[in-house]
């Protein structure tokens, strides 16, 4: 089960928003933020993953060894990747509150579909809902 929070729009409607770590913004934080529509994140990410490649491009004409280049490449994606990883749900929701979305509520549920929908279930009455498996 994943925990959502759950923003909405009086014209847009709900988004749902996953809590904790996202492996894809660890992994491809650039893709992510397109994703997530994010704007100037997105510029800053693709800036930073570009300069990551620059330094791994670098790097490869010191380091001979196509096994010590992968190692640091490797490394530079995870050094470059955390922030993103950590931070990135935050960051969406931030974005969704510019946008005036406002927090409805917290809902655990297998999936982001089956959260909306337990968030537009009218019997639930607290702030954290929990969907069924």
């Amino acid at each position: 089960m994943r925990v959502f929070d759950i923003y909405q729009h009086p014209k847009y409607g709900k988004q749902a928003v996953r809590r904790g770590f996202s492996w894809l913004a660890f992994l491809a934080p650039s893709v992510w933020a397109v994703r997530r529509g994010l704007g100037f994140t997105t510029v800053l990410l693709v800036v930073t993953t570009t300069v990551m490649f620059d330094i791994a491009q670098l790097a490869g004409t010191w380091v001979s060894s196509p096994v010590s280049q992968i190692v640091l490449l490797i490394a530079l994606v995870v050094l470059f990747g955390v922030k993103p990883g950590f931070y990135g749900y935050r960051w969406h929701a931030r974005a969704l509150k510019e946008e005036d979305f406002a927090f409805k509520c917290t809902v655990v549920a297998p999936s982001r579909r089956r959260a909306l929908k337990a968030a537009n279930d009218d019997h639930y009455r607290c702030d954290v809902h929990v969907a069924a498996a």
